[in-house]
């Protein structure tokens, strides 16, 4: 009878064993929320991360590639769904430099009424986006400044109310 309840018991703990490692397996990877301000303009680019090694992109043992998705934001004004990637830049450096990259859709007058946006930045240093697709040219622009971010302080959904008065990237005359 002991035995019987034993091995019970057993098959319980492996059940419950087996169900923790695949809910660990399943969550393994890292995901932090980032933001950043396109500077000198109010967008912010507010976005999940995640990782193929569960550590933050840039550490020492860190990833080698990081996925991100989220929104890009400027007030009121637009709300372009973003997914794109957070890799080493190269050429090689000391310190490594990280890029950022991501790709937006946007539905709105804004951006010169282009539809498809890519935005390329050095992550704490300078970024540039363009824009085509669905009316002719394209839209350039550019900032000195891809800054990190306090989320806490941006309600979890758009609009967020921006940091400073200013115009937003989309708004600014193509450069």
């Amino acid at each position: 009878m002991k035995f019987m309840r034993e091995e019970t018991e057993m098959k319980v703990a492996n059940t419950v064993l087996g169900s923790m490692m695949f809910f660990i397996a399943a969550i393994g990877t890292a995901q932090a929320e980032m933001c950043w301000a396109l500077r000198p303009f109010i967008d912010v680019i507010r976005v999940t991360e995640l990782t193929d090694s569960g550590l933050p992109s840039g550490s020492e043992k860190g990833s080698t590639h990081s996925l991100v998705f989220g929104q890009w934001v400027a007030d009121n004004l637009y709300n372009l769904p973003v997914v794109g990637a957070i890799e080493t830049d190269v050429p090689l450096s000391t310190p490594t430099k990280l890029r950022f990259n991501v790709h937006g859709s946007n539905h709105t007058a804004f951006f010169a009424n282009h539809t498809n946006c890519t935005l390329d930045a050095q992550l704490g240093a300078g970024w540039s986006l363009s824009c085509d697709g669905n009316v002719p040219g394209i839209f350039n622009s550019s900032g000195s400044s891809f800054a990190l971010i306090d989320c806490e302080n941006l309600p979890p959904d758009p609009p967020f109310a921006p940091m400073e008065p200013g115009t937003a990237a989309g708004q600014s005359a193509g450069r």
